[in-house]
């Protein structure tokens, strides 16, 4: 299980993520994950950063466990999934992903639910390889993924799940920035948010709403028809 807490630094909050391997993403995962926006926004920062381990951003579910869940833990699991990314795509604050490593199916949706997304050059993967292990993509995924995937890519990002290199996701356009190894990759994302953290928070919270709230609502709404493998009618 993820070790997943808040602090405050400054003007900015981070939410470090770190479970000593994968972050792989279980219900224990998206209540913690809850629980530290939830510090987040009574702490009254101007900024969030979402910070995996060296190595890994998250591996997205816990394909270890998924195979223990009745078909009613399948569907309690996939609702806690879609309303916490919903949540982080939605929130109030700039939010920036710091990606020190892998970003895969659930911890790349999870960073291009944030505002900005910076990763470190390494062997690293990023890709959401759901179409390929015979998971169709729900629409609350394409409502979170799309605005941020350049059209021309869309097809091979998500549809096609290839696995890009953290250099090939900042040409692709769906990363904003590559940082060198040993870069204080935390530090960088809070400097890429300060500009942002300074623009007036009541605009910049409704404006975040209007923007994407709509089509996350709309594909939220879709959730009992669209589900996954062997989850319950």
């Amino acid at each position: 299980m993820a070790t997943i807490g808040f602090e405050r630094d400054g003007a900015c909050g981070v939410i470090r993520m770190d479970d000593g391997k994968a972050n792989a993403m279980d219900a224990a995962f998206f209540a913690g994950l809850d629980r530290a926006m939830d510090e987040a926004e009574a702490s009254g920062c101007r900024g969030l950063v979402f910070a995996g381990r060296p190595g890994f951003f998250s591996g997205g579910l816990n394909v270890k466990t998924l195979p223990t869940l009745d078909p009613g833990q399948l569907k309690v699991l996939h609702r806690c999934f879609a309303h916490t990314m919903a949540r982080a795509a939605l929130l109030p604050v700039p939010t920036a992903a710091a990606c020190a490593g892998h970003a895969v199916a659930g911890g790349l949706i999870l960073a291009l639910a944030c505002d900005l997304r910076l990763v470190e050059e390494g062997p690293f993967r990023l890709q959401l390889n759901e179409v390929l292990i015979g998971i169709a993509l729900p629409s609350w995924v394409l409502a979170i993924a799309q605005p941020v995937v350049p059209p021309q890519r869309q097809t091979e990002v998500l549809l096609h799940g290839r696995a890009y290199a953290p250099k090939e996701a900042v040409s692709a356009g769906f990363f904003d920035e590559l940082v060198t190894p040993g870069t204080d990759l935390v530090a960088r994302a809070k400097e890429r948010l300060a500009p942002l953290a300074a623009l007036d928070p009541q605009a910049y919270a409704l404006s975040k709403r209007r923007m994407r709230g709509p089509a996350i609502e709309r594909a939220l709404a879709l959730l009992p028809q669209e589900r996954l493998p062997g989850e319950a009618e």
